[in-house]
């Protein structure tokens, strides 16, 4: 089973496609791919130094000043933030592939290209081969243009997997892919409503359904658009509603049991020390990601107050977690079976720690 790559938000893009701008509606069926952003996980907060460095530099986006703010004088302010709550699309307008993307306050994105194509199968994988990408960036450089249109830069582009990576899941072969619609581009014009079509890049407006502007009524562009200049590729847009944080997390538990109880039964079933070693390993595996996760989904969204609690309050978990696996193992030193007896209680601590986290979000 493929874990549903979390961008909790792609939760609501199957209703929310259809009514985005003028192309074709189109199916989306594959796993959802949840953005986790590097850095810091739960299990890594071991020194006082790396707490006041991270605490002092971390802020909530929502929080903070866009870079990317026009200077004042302007004929009118306009940032990243007019933005956030829409969802662009890049699509074939067939429903056979597209990319969708997510621009926050600060500039930041996140997103995901998805490609299937059912009848390429083989052995290992009869269900066919899904191309996948979950991709995040930024945007930098936001200056006017005329009325409505603003122009900027991609300044970062980076792959949760990295293109041409290949892994068989569910019957289904997932060859990880680049951000179709986004790479190869510097410069990009983001356009606002009521835009003249007319005056638009010819390839934008094919692009977002608009073939032929001599036999269409509309003379305007009736959504946010973004254009890569470079590519000559246009995404439409639509409005969307984020999850909830505490939705979010209750996502992310979801997969954690669901997998969890895969590995319980095939641990069950292991007839060897050796595989059940490896099995228990996994199940740790399985919820230590499900903790970071949902630790870093709080850092993005507690207040600095809240976090230095929750801080304190991980730093003397991790400590007793490590005393009583250490305990646990003790009673099987030298034994084949101990790495497996420390770590279903790792997996035991762990899991109740991922629902404690989740009361957090409430």
């Amino acid at each position: 089973m493929i874990k549903k790559v979390s961008l909790p938000i792609i939760i609501l893009i199957l209703a929310l496609s259809a009514g985005c701008g003028k192309a074709e509606d189109s199916q989306i069926s594959y796993p959802v791919i949840e953005k986790i952003p590097e850095g810091n996980s739960a299990d890594d907060l071991s020194t006082e130094e790396h707490f006041q460095e991270e605490q002092h530099n971390e802020q909530r986006p929502e929080a903070q000043k866009s870079e990317t703010q026009l200077e004042e004088g302007t004929e009118a302010e306009f940032s990243f933030a007019d933005v956030s709550d829409r969802l662009f699309i890049f699509s074939s307008g067939a429903g056979a592939w597209d990319t969708e993307l997510f621009i926050n306050n600060d500039g930041s994105f996140e997103g995901l290209f998805h490609d299937s194509d059912m009848g390429d199968s083989g052995e290992g994988y009869p269900g066919g081969t899904r191309y996948i990408c979950s991709f995040r960036g930024r945007f930098e450089s936001l200056e006017r243009v005329d009325e409505f249109t603003f122009k900027m830069k991609l300044v970062s582009l980076e792959f949760e997997k990295k293109p041409g990576e290949e892994e068989l899941a569910d019957d289904v072969r997932y060859i990880y892919s680049t951000a179709y619609g986004l790479d190869g581009g510097e410069e990009f014009y983001l356009y606002l409503p009521g835009a003249k079509l007319a005056q638009l890049p010819e390839e934008y407006c094919r692009w977002v359904g608009y073939y032929d502007l001599e036999s269409t009524a509309e003379t305007e562009l009736p959504f946010y658009g973004l254009y890569n200049i470079n590519e000559g590729n246009g995404f439409s847009s639509c409005e969307y509603e984020k999850p909830s944080l505490s939705e979010r997390i209750a996502e992310e538990i979801s997969y954690a049991e669901e997998r969890g109880a895969e590995l319980e039964t095939k641990l069950q079933e292991a007839s060897t020390q050796l595989d059940m070693n490896t099995t228990s390993a996994e199940l740790l595996k399985t919820w230590d990601d499900a903790l970071n996760t949902v630790w870093k989904m709080l850092e993005s969204e507690l207040d600095d107050a809240k976090m230095e609690v929750l801080r304190t309050e991980e730093r003397n978990w991790i400590a007793h977690k490590d005393e009583q696996v250490k305990a646990a193992g003790q009673e099987y030193e030298g034994g084949s079976m101990k790495p497996m007896v420390e770590s279903m209680k790792a997996v035991e601590l762990t899991k109740e720690r991922v629902y404690e986290l989740a009361e957090y979000a409430k």
